[in-house]
């Protein structure tokens, strides 16, 4: 789900109230481990929850008992330039994949 998308449910809803859609990306790997692994080899990006700061944060919902897989891993996407973003995540996933 995201408001942001046309088919989402609360997509019009969104529209009415905001201007603009924040980032988040989430996914999930095939296990706990490889999600520590790879938030601890993203050299860019904190482990932290997202304050609605301008860095990008990741964090590990199921560490905090949320009924998520336990390789889910939750990106709140700041103002880095995208470039610099996608090598870090690129290089963190590589080495996981490793």
């Amino acid at each position: 789900r995201y408001p942001g998308l046309d088919g989402d449910a609360s997509h019009n809803l969104a529209r009415v109230q905001m201007d603009r859609f924040g980032f988040l990306i989430s996914f999930e790997l095939a296990s706990e481990q490889r999600a520590e692994a790879f938030i601890d080899n993203c050299v860019l990006i904190e482990s932290a929850t997202s304050f609605g700061g301008v860095h990008t944060s990741a964090e590990r919902r199921s560490k905090r008992g949320d009924a998520v897989p336990p390789g889910f891993v939750r990106l709140s996407i700041g103002c880095e330039p995208v470039e610099e973003l996608w090598q870090a995540i690129e290089a963190a996933l590589d080495k996981v994949a490793s």
